[in-house]
């Protein structure tokens, strides 16, 4: 929400204000979307119609072909973001039907994903998931059939995807029988069933790599667009034309478009067919793996830092590398985190993508086991925290390191810290000098001396090929500040017991409470 509470991003996407006119001046919007931020961090859900309207515009306009003379790819994208922060925060009022919310959840997941906001799309996704309707008839709700499956597919919420297209892909064909057409292209139903059966097509290509499945999918949707599938049903048309747009975008952000050549397919599928899946990547992810130069996910790349900021996909990106060096050379695997709770998170996320590799983890152990309980455990991924690691180094070096040919070590900046970046430069110093054949690979959310560390990392190479760094972040945030505030008028005095500490007879009490002051983004102007 940062992007789009900018004053310079508003007054880009609004462009010249004139007086009377029908979009709002860039003050204006920024005071009532700042306004509508806060409202909803009370729970209070509401929006305008003028301000929806002013949402709707914006969606509008953002959909011009980018070669329009004064409208760039770049505004583009930008009044495509602010259109759907805006959308976003119209879901929640409870004033709208079910058909406008399913609408207006269609314009704000677009919107995200045009302007390079993915994780907003799902969060959209998860608040109209109830509205999405596939236990009726098909005659109950064809007239938002198409609408209700563009918010199921940009969702990316794959088991109910699944789902809800094995059942209207079942009612379509009894259908066919029951009208005997082999298809309903020219009906009532034609344009709904042609972007219902595009969406399997584009899911498929998403979860095998099927390219053909994706031609099939973009054609079935340009037969939507120029009504060859069917007239009448506008909703359809206009879902099908945001998703054909989404499809190249997709195809290009795609883990089997992505990987480097000869990358096994088996990676692919290990992150697009488990929980939870990967259909798409984020920008930085995408950054990382079109790398030509020190690529972590190329295996003979020995030495990489990758350091992108909270919530820009650094965990994602961990898998991507494991999973990608097991499937392409022998050896085992182990990941350092200095919290156990990240660690955790780390085996769940990597356990159903292992088994999909026929790979697996090695049973969690204490930080320092009884020596009854130094056996190494079978498995390929090893999760430890740095003074796990460093006393398995120092109980038999060579038998923990044996087999091992990679090491990630995440939260990396934790080597400034006191008694745990001791430990962690010290093990780090150790498997840089213990052997060259082990790959490296640290990840961090900030370090400011990048290049430093990467020198030292890997000093026969440059620097800029050894860490990579990108400043993107996904999900919304909200600035804000709370603290206790004094209620001095309600203080009252009491009487008490005197002690050797506190002589006094008398305690005041003052009662307090929590005051939160919201400040959308620190440029945006707005005095808490």
């Amino acid at each position: 929400m940062e992007r789009t509470l900018d004053p310079a991003v508003l007054e880009s996407v609004l462009g010249e204000y004139r007086l009377g006119g029908v979009l709002p001046s860039a003050e204006e919007l920024l005071a009532r979307m700042t306004e509508l931020e806060v409202a909803a961090f009370r729970g209070e859900r509401g929006i305008t119609d003028e301000t929806l309207g002013t949402a709707w515009f914006l969606h509008g306009l953002a959909a011009l072909d980018p070669r329009v003379p004064g409208f760039d790819a770049v505004r583009v994208r930008q009044a495509f973001a602010v259109s759907a922060h805006l959308m976003d925060l119209a879901l929640g009022d409870a004033r709208r039907s079910p058909a406008e919310r399913l609408q207006i959840a269609f314009a704000a997941q677009a919107g995200y994903r045009r302007s390079e906001q993915d994780p907003n799309a799902t969060a959209v996704y998860r608040q109209v998931h109830d509205l999405v309707d596939y236990s009726s008839e098909l005659r109950v709700h064809i007239g938002t059939l198409a609408v209700e499956a563009g918010v199921m597919f940009l969702g990316f919420d794959r088991p109910w995807l699944w789902q809800a297209l094995r059942v209207w892909r079942r009612q379509f064909r009894e259908l066919q029988r029951v009208m005997r057409r082999e298809s309903l292209a020219g009906t009532m139903y034609g344009p709904a069933e042609a972007v219902v059966e595009a969406i399997f097509r584009l899911y498929q290509f998403l979860a095998f790599g099927e390219e053909e499945n994706l031609a099939v999918g973009q054609r079935l949707l340009e037969d939507v667009v120029h009504e060859r599938a069917g007239r009448g049903d506008k909703l359809a048309r206009w879902v099908a034309a945001h998703l054909l747009d989404l499809s190249a975008e997709m195809a290009a952000s795609s883990l089997y478009t992505l990987l480097p050549p000869g990358t096994p397919p088996a990676v692919a599928r290990s992150f697009t067919l488990s929980q939870p899946p990967v259909m798409t990547l984020w920008p930085p992810q995408r950054q990382l793996l079109r790398r030509e130069q020190g690529n972590p996910i190329a295996s003979s790349t020995p030495r990489s830092l990758i350091s992108v900021p909270t919530s820009a996909g650094k965990s994602l990106m961990a898998q991507l590398v494991i999973c990608s060096h097991l499937a392409q050379r022998p050896g085992r695997v182990v990941y350092v985190s200095p919290m156990r709770s990240l660690g955790r998170e780390m085996r769940s996320a990597l356990r159903g993508r292992l088994r999909l590799l026929e790979r697996s983890l090695v049973a969690e152990r204490p930080d320092f086991p009884l020596p009854s309980g130094r056996e190494q455990g079978g498995g390929d991924v090893e999760i430890v925290t740095p003074e796990r690691l460093m006393h398995m180094i120092r109980s038999d070096a060579e038998a923990t390191l044996d087999g091992v040919g990679l090491i990630v070590v995440d939260e990396a900046h934790h080597l400034a810290h006191g008694r745990r970046g001791f430990i962690l430069e010290s093990l780090l110093a150790l498997l840089r000098a213990s052997t060259n054949d082990v790959r490296l690979v640290l990840l961090s959310a900030a370090v400011g001396n990048r290049g430093d560390i990467a020198s030292w990392l890997a000093p026969e190479q440059p620097a800029n090929e050894v860490y990579f760094t990108d400043t993107w972040r996904g999900p919304r945030r909200l600035h804000g500040l709370l603290y206790p505030e004094l209620i001095k008028d309600q203080a009252k005095l009491n009487e008490r017991l005197p002690t050797a500490k506190h002589p006094s007879r008398t305690v005041a009490t003052v009662p307090i409470a929590a005051s939160l002051n919201v400040r959308p983004t620190t440029t945006s102007g707005i005095a808490p």
